[in-house]
């Protein structure tokens, strides 16, 4: 089969038109900037059918322009936090498992896989690391330990060169009893913080990626508690509403999770509307449930 053929903006805009959009003298400067792939997922919810392009009925293109700009605007809002995140687990994480292992000279146990309950984990951790490091030739951290230690570096050097996917794996390749001792630090169970490494890491890369976030399912799904799924049986843990639970919850103070609240509620009652709560999985009491 083909591949579709290539349209120009004049095409593409009228592409849009015949599928319902109102005209208007936006649409195209628009073009230009967003691609029409990208733009079109926007539509998804509108649409007559899943097999079809046609919309449901004519709107304008500020319906869609609206949904476009708030998800971006979710998406920088969300790195910001997603970045804390990140730091703060990479730093208990190397800093428990390397004072659990790392108890005698030459204080490299963590390379050992035998310090792993997953060998095969392990092994593809080190792999990506060391592809990781590669991009990273020229970076001073690198340049010190090929110098001076053979390449070697302690956990807490190498976890600033992996990505969060990558720490993320590295926590579910160890010992119960490894993870364990890590989770406590969150006060959580350790199957728990292995989710939430999980969820937090697929967030991270969509916001790094600049995915769409609305009208989008999520997976792994959230590990939530039984009593918080209890009380509140409206929260789909497969939406962007659990996994911002998710961050909040794994956000390292209580004034930090104060502000990200604040500044999500903002966001969202600026762009509030049933179909817009909707799209994001937010149930219709999610101020009480935040």
């Amino acid at each position: 089969m083909d591949l579709k053929k290539p349209l120009s903006y004049d095409e593409q805009e009228q592409k849009l038109l015949d599928h319902g959009v109102i005209p208007c003298s936006e649409i195209q400067p628009f073009l230009q900037h967003v691609n029409y792939y990208r733009l079109t997922g926007y539509t998804l919810h509108l649409r007559k059918d899943s097999h079809s392009s046609e919309l449901n009925s004519r709107i304008d293109f500020s319906e869609i322009y609206n949904l476009y700009t708030f998800d971006y605007e979710l998406r920088s809002l969300l790195r910001k936090y997603l970045e804390i995140i990140e730091i703060y687990c990479k730093t208990q994480i190397s800093n428990s498992f390397a004072l659990e292992k790392c108890t005698g000279a030459p204080y490299d146990q963590h390379y050992n896989e035998n310090n792993y309950y997953d060998k095969k984990g392990y092994q593809h951790v080190m792999e990506t690391f060391n592809r990781e490091r590669g991009y990273y030739s020229e970076n001073l951290i690198v340049k010190h330990h090929n110098n001076k230690y053979s390449g070697k570096m302690p956990l807490w050097a190498m976890v600033e060169l992996m990505s969060f996917s990558n720490v993320s794996k590295l926590y579910n390749a160890m010992y119960s009893s490894s993870q364990q001792l890590i989770a406590n630090r969150f006060g959580i169970g350790r199957t728990t913080l292995s989710n939430h490494l999980h969820c937090m890491s697929v967030l991270r890369n969509k916001c790094s990626h600049c995915a769409r976030l609305i009208n989008s399912n999520f997976n792994p799904p959230a590990k939530l508690s039984p009593r918080f799924l209890q009380r509140n049986p409206t929260v789909n843990n497969s939406s962007l509403f659990a996994y911002l639970i998710v961050l909040k919850w794994r956000l390292p103070n209580e004034d930090l999770k104060v502000k990200f609240k604040s500044e999500l509620l903002k966001l969202i009652e600026e762009n509030e509307s049933p179909i817009t709560l909707s799209l994001i999985g937010f149930p219709a009491n999610y101020k009480n449930i935040l």
